[in-house]
């Protein structure tokens, strides 16, 4: 059978790319009116309170309130319940170091070295997202204030001023979330995942009445195709969601975005379907209404699962069949873990303070040694120049450390972007030209709520451009919050904006010169180890009477989410790239994510049968049974090891050759053939959970096998039909 290939377009210039990305992430979307609003608030509010009361350090404060967490009310009390006794630790802690040790330059040196490795230690590795942000803003701001020489009574008077700004930014947050909260009650999460299914649903609604796609819907399937889905994802990161929740929800995202991927250019494609494909495009209408009705009660799909099939000339309706099909098995009670038995999700300390793996990934101890030298030679090159107005450039070296954005380019891009906005054209242009106009704490306030309107606006784009939101809304803080009156002195400003050049300078220097790494390699990188991660996990041998097997199994689950986020982090800036290589690279960003939206749905369905094989008794298994799911499992684990390995091949040469692949889902019903009939009801249910994922399994091997990872344009027939027994 011979078919289009399956290929996003993009734009294949970076100049072309970026005019449209800008548009696209700066339209208005669902929701985002509303969490502006709340960030303008907390922040004016904030600011009023400390200027009212001249309470030093009003950055800070401002700052803290434009951050802090805000996924639900849960999530914002805990965070604020968090950062209020870190703070009252640090209170205690900070001082006391620093009349120790600060005193004389040598332990000062060292002191202000340790500090900074803890800074970048907690912010790398702390559990909590709003913990992390306070105590990040707190002691990068120590270091300016202890500055030799200076009184330490004066010093402690600062600091502890400092600790006061942070807390009545949570405290005010807190405050305007609670009353938000009573009065418009909603989940950004669940209106997000509903406004991209609600788009392709009448996509669907279109092509099953044969109506021509409306401009309205060509242009917002392009504009979440262009956002992405980062900031659901950035979402479900920092809620403090259960993580089997967690889990699901991520899963139905990644499924969600890819969708919107392939709705997007099936639109732009095509005005009407083929005759014949109308009635496909209703089952899909169908199905996408009743998991939007699940995911808005609750419950469960009202219908079982579209199957994928065919569609010479249009590969992408299949593509999204695909897509939704795996949707309803997320919410399945078939398919879900049983609750007689231990849940493998659950961890013995689910309230921890750190990341599962902050003493054991080396990857951690890179980060953290690479913020800290950026950081010290900000700190060593003020000092020398006795310009201790240049201690900015160590707050701008841990706020580029808050941001979980995965390109080197796509960091510089977005620093240099945000300081200029917002400390070259907004800061000193508003000194400039309005502010010797303003001579009340009025019309300071309305300026400050709408340069806070602009930065948050920006700040609540997508994960690619979020970050110069932030750099915005600190470099327009920095110049007009670092007194109490309103300045009308250039030099100020000038200093701090050199500060934050020299941080992000730094930041360059160390992260993008002394460890360059593409972002598309990267990607690619962390995606084959999270496949040997899987293919570790499917094979493991691990027993109920065994605690550190248990616990093996979990950290490996732990690893492979978060392997998820990392490749979905350096996914997101692949666009920035620029080069030769751009459009092959841009094509294996299709690829890496329309594949673990696969591994992703694996990774969830699996839970049940690893948890049905580590703590169901024996008694409950049949021995023919388990013979089957142990053949399945390990032939799942060699099928992810030769993915890995052609896709090491394929970045070490960029070439891409052929292979033939055999059925796993033949493989399971042939074993099951002869045996399914003394299973218990149980097994059976877990045989269809089996089916599922060979289903999954062969998909993702057999356009594995077919398309060239970095292939621009590549026709792969073989992933639209159907897995023959002997292979390809």
């Amino acid at each position: 059978m011979v078919s289009e290939p399956i290929r996003i377009p993009h734009a294949e210039r970076f100049t072309d790319w970026f005019p449209d990305f800008l548009k696209k992430e700066l339209a208005p979307y669902p929701g985002r009116g509303a969490q502006v609003a709340r960030m303008v608030l907390s922040a004016t509010l904030t600011m009023i309170i400390l200027a009212t009361f001249r309470i030093p350090q009003g950055v800070v404060g401002a700052l803290t309130a434009f951050l802090f967490s805000r996924e639900n009310l849960f999530s914002t009390a805990r965070s604020a319940v968090f950062l209020i006794s870190a703070v009252v630790i640090g209170a205690l802690f900070i001082p006391v170091g620093a009349c120790l040790l600060a005193s004389t330059p040598e332990t000062h040196f060292l002191w202000i070295g340790c500090s900074l490795l803890l800074v970048f230690f907690l912010v790398r590795c702390l559990a909590n997202y709003g913990v992390a942000i306070g105590l990040a803003l707190v002691f990068a701001n120590v270091v300016g204030i202890w500055y030799l020489p200076g009184p330490a009574e004066r010093n402690v008077e600062l600091t502890l001023w400092l600790i006061a700004a942070t807390l009545t930014g949570a405290l005010v947050t807190l405050c305007v979330e609670v009353v938000f909260y009573a009065v418009y009650r909603r989940d950004d999460l669940l209106e997000g995942l509903d406004t991209r299914l609600a788009l392709i649903e009448e996509l669907m609604a279109g092509y099953a009445d044969g109506r021509p796609v409306s401009g309205a819907t060509r242009a917002g399937l392009a504009q979440f195709a262009i956002v992405g889905a980062g900031a659901l994802r950035r979402h479900i990161a920092r809620a403090s969601y259960a993580q089997l929740y967690r889990t699901r929800m991520t899963t139905l995202v990644a499924l969600a975005a890819r969708s919107i991927d392939f709705a997007a250019a099936l639109a732009n494609a095509y005005s009407s379907l083929p005759d014949g494909l109308q009635e496909r495009a209703a089952r899909l209408r169908r199905s996408l209404a009743d998991i939007r009705l699940c995911l808005r009660t609750h419950g469960q799909p009202c219908e079982a699962t579209v199957e994928p099939r065919p569609s010479p000339g249009t590969p992408l309706l299949s593509e999204i069949e695909s897509m939704v099909s795996l949707m309803p098995s997320i919410f399945s009670d078939e398919h879900a873990t049983d609750p007689t038995l231990e849940p493998i999700e659950d961890t013995p300390n689910a309230n921890r303070i750190f990341i599962p793996d902050a003493f054991s990934n080396p990857e951690h101890l890179r980060y953290v040694l690479g913020g800290t030298l950026a950081a010290m030679l900000c700190y060593v090159f003020y000092v020398a120049l006795d310009w201790p107005t240049l201690s900015t450039s160590v707050t701008t070296c841990v706020l580029t450390a808050l941001t979980t954005i995965g390109s080197s380019r796509q960091k510089q891009v977005l620093r240099v972007a945000g300081y200029v906005l917002g400390g070259g054209i907004a800061g000193i242009g508003v000194q400039v030209f309005i502010l010797p106009a303003i001579d009340s704490i009025l019309g300071f306030t309305l300026l400050f709520a709408a340069m806070t309107a602009v930065a948050a606006w920006i700040a609540t784009s997508g994960s690619r451009l979020s970050y110069a939101g932030v750099m915005f809304a600190f470099s327009f803080y920095l110049i007009h919050l670092s007194r109490f009156s309103i300045q009308t002195n250039l030099v100020i400003p000038r200093d701090l904006i050199l500060g934050v050049v020299l941080g992000t300078t730094m930041m360059w220097i160390v992260y993008e010169r002394l460890f360059p790494r593409s972002a598309a390699d990267e990607m690619v990188r962390i995606f084959v180890a999270t496949l040997r991660l899987l293919a570790d996990l499917s094979s493991s041998a691990a027993r109920a009477d065994d605690p550190a097997s248990i616990l093996r199994v979990r950290r490996q689950r732990e690893e492979v989410y978060r392997r998820f986020g990392e490749v979905n982090a350096q996914a997101d800036a692949v666009p920035f790239e620029t080069g030769p290589r751009r459009a092959s690279e841009m094509a294996a960003l299709d690829r890496i994510r329309r594949w673990q939206a696969f591994l992703r749905s694996f990774y969830l369905l699996e839970a049940p049968l690893l948890q049905f094989r580590i703590f169901a008794k024996i008694d409950s298994k049949s021995p023919s049974f388990t013979a089957l799911e142990n053949d399945f499992r390990f032939e799942s684990s060699r099928i992810f090891l030769h993915i890995a390995e052609s896709l090491e091949e394929q970045m070490a040469t960029h070439t891409h050759r052929a292979d033939s692949v055999a059925s796993l889902l033949n493989r399971v019903d042939s074993s099951a053939a002869s045996v399914e009939a003394g299973f218990s009801e149980r097994e059976r249910a877990l045989l269809g959970l089996i089916r599922t994922i060979a289903r999954l399994v062969d998909r993702l091997q057999l356009q594995v096998a077919s398309e060239g990872l970095y292939d621009v344009a590549q026709t792969s027939a073989a992933a639209l039909r159907p897995v023959e027994s002997e292979g390809i």
